[in-house]
């Protein structure tokens, strides 16, 4: 079924019944709900987003005839590069009267129509906090906006033994869930570059590419400079059309404008479905089902979580701990650009959304990777933009919570970010910048920029943490199999799972862990355990 028809019909009649419910329709929710199809199970998928193009306020729909009628004429590739630079400043500049936040992310200048306008979604930081929340309330999610860095890679670092206490660490071993990477990148069908060696680390490749010149190029500089890095192509893929697979097996409903305001549990304390509201009547609606798996970000599924908690209720496991909420995460990034009037020709295959240069972390630079992004320029020569991302380890102190005066159009109580980074934190910032300085001297970039100072919480669009996986269920949200300790049948499988982000991007694992969290799901249901 092609994607337009998915999420076509009338709304979703109220109370009607299903055997799991999706909350998310991006690289989660798609997995999750094919999972689950394909075992049988009668899946519902809710989106807050519209299918179709929804109402833009003039100021947006000018900025994005704007950027199309740029991309189209390949503006950026032809203006001198200073022009280039201050060219798209003054556009952004432009973008902060409706989306004041969303014009800061990478890919604004892009599509400005396809990140949410902020006046109608607000959320609120605490004092002295920097978080950019990044959204896109569409079909597909994030994973649609062009310039979407594509990336795949498996996380290292998994694993308890030998964990320490004061960090959290991840359940079980990269080698015990291995067989669900491989399931995701059987049907990802990602290329990259021949790796180093073998092992759990390494991704399932359906295409082994080989350097061109240019790449080559930057791949020798790094090694000169490095020699313990193992630059190679970095490992990419399409976007897969999830839902459209869901949708062959005959299973599927798919609900757009469907923004849902709290699990409902029945008297047994198990889920029993949600409520949600119609954005476009405004009405309140009920969908049931005994399996609900919360896909809509780690904010906004957090956010569902903790308006799903009774009023009065006092601190305990589960959607009741403490830990719900808290260990707001995202990969500390520095970034630079500059101009290299290469001698090699930049082939047209390096313009290929998601293909870059990858160097994962090495004993030399530590918990780090650098991405090396090369974009022709019209007459020779090309843009190189190198982004290094450092982790963030957990701190209680950086959390999500409700406003208590505050609320979105639909009358529901927006998010309140806390969140800074440590001193140390920032002391890596600056190496992280001189690491960037140094590969840019190498490869002779012109009108080089990068960083002065760490950029804000969510600029790295890999936001993490705040309803944790873990063993005990006093300090964590959901157990070994994503699922809630206090309420069965209520799975958590975005990145507010993360105990611990570690370097890579984190869509990958989150694919991962929702196609076992949705065999788990649909094996308790077969069973009659859930129905």
């Amino acid at each position: 079924m092609r994607a337009e028809r998915i999420w076509e019909g009338a709304p979703v009649p109220d109370h009607s019944r299903f055997d799991a419910i999706v909350v998310g329709s991006g690289a989660a929710g798609g997995v999750a709900a094919t999972r689950l199809c394909d075992a049988g199970l009668k899946v519902l998928v809710l989106e807050a987003g519209l299918s179709a193009t929804r109402p833009l306020n003039p100021q947006t729909r000018s900025l994005t005839a704007v950027a199309r009628f740029l991309e189209k004429v390949e503006a950026e590739r032809k203006l001198p590069p200073r022009l280039a630079r201050y060219g798209e400043l003054a556009f952004r500049l432009l973008g902060r009267g409706r989306q004041p936040v969303q014009s800061r992310c990478f890919a604004w200048a892009l599509a400005p129509d396809l990140l949410i306008d902020d006046r109608d979604h607000p959320y609120a930081t605490e004092e002295e906090s920097r978080f950019l929340w990044f959204r896109s309330r569409r079909p597909g999610g994030r994973m649609m906006i062009p310039g979407h860095g594509r990336q795949y890679y498996r996380l290292t670092g998994m694993g308890p033994e030998g964990a320490d206490p004061a960090q959290a660490h991840w359940p079980f071993r990269l080698e015990d869930i291995e067989d669900w990477y491989l399931w995701v990148e059987e049907r990802l069908q990602l290329k990259g570059g021949a790796q180093a060696g073998q092992g759990p680390h390494h991704s399932a490749l359906a295409e082994v590419l080989t350097p061109t010149g240019s790449e080559t190029a930057i791949i020798e500089a790094i090694r000169s400079r490095w020699p313990q890095a193992r630059p190679a192509i970095g490992t990419y893929a399409a976007p897969v059309p999830w839902l459209e697979r869901a949708a062959a097996s005959g299973q599927l409903t798919c609900q757009d404008g469907a923004v849902v305001r709290r699990v409902l549990k029945d008297e047994a304390g198990a889920a029993k479905g949600v409520e949600w509201i119609d954005s476009r009547s405004g009405n309140v609606r009920t969908s049931l089902a005994p399996i609900v798996f919360l896909c809509a970000s780690a904010i906004e599924s957090t956010r569902i979580l903790l308006l799903s908690r009774p009023e009065g209720e006092k601190p305990g496991t589960g959607t009741g701990s403490p830990a719900l909420g808290r260990y707001l995460m995202d990969h500390a990034v520095m970034s630079g650009s500059g101009i290299w009037p290469v001698a090699g020709e930049v082939r047209p295959e390096q313009s290929e959304p998601g293909r870059c240069i990858h160097v994962p972390p090495n004993a030399q630079h530590g918990a780090m990777s650098l991405q090396i992004h090369v974009h022709p320029r019209g007459g020779g020569g090309a843009r190189v933009d190198i982004v290094c991302f450092a982790e963030m380890l957990p701190d209680a102190w950086n959390r999500v919570t409700l406003s208590s005066s505050r609320r979105d159009r639909h009358g529901i109580p927006i998010p309140v970010i806390r969140f800074r980074h440590s001193e140390q934190q920032r002391e890596i910032a600056r190496y992280q910048a001189e690491l960037i300085r140094q590969l840019a001297t190498d490869l002779g970039l012109a009108n080089f920029s990068v960083n002065t100072a760490l950029s804000p919480g969510g600029t790295s669009v890999h936001e993490c943490g705040t309803a944790r996986m873990g063993t005990d269920p006093a300090t964590s949200v959901v157990d070994t199999n994503n699922e809630c300790w206090d309420v069965p049948g209520l799975y958590v499988t975005d990145g507010a799972c993360f105990p611990r982000q570690h370097v890579s991007n984190p869509t990958l694992t989150i694919m991962m862990l929702s196609a076992r969290a949705a065999a788990h799901a649909a094996a308790r249901v077969l069973s009659g355990g859930a129905r």
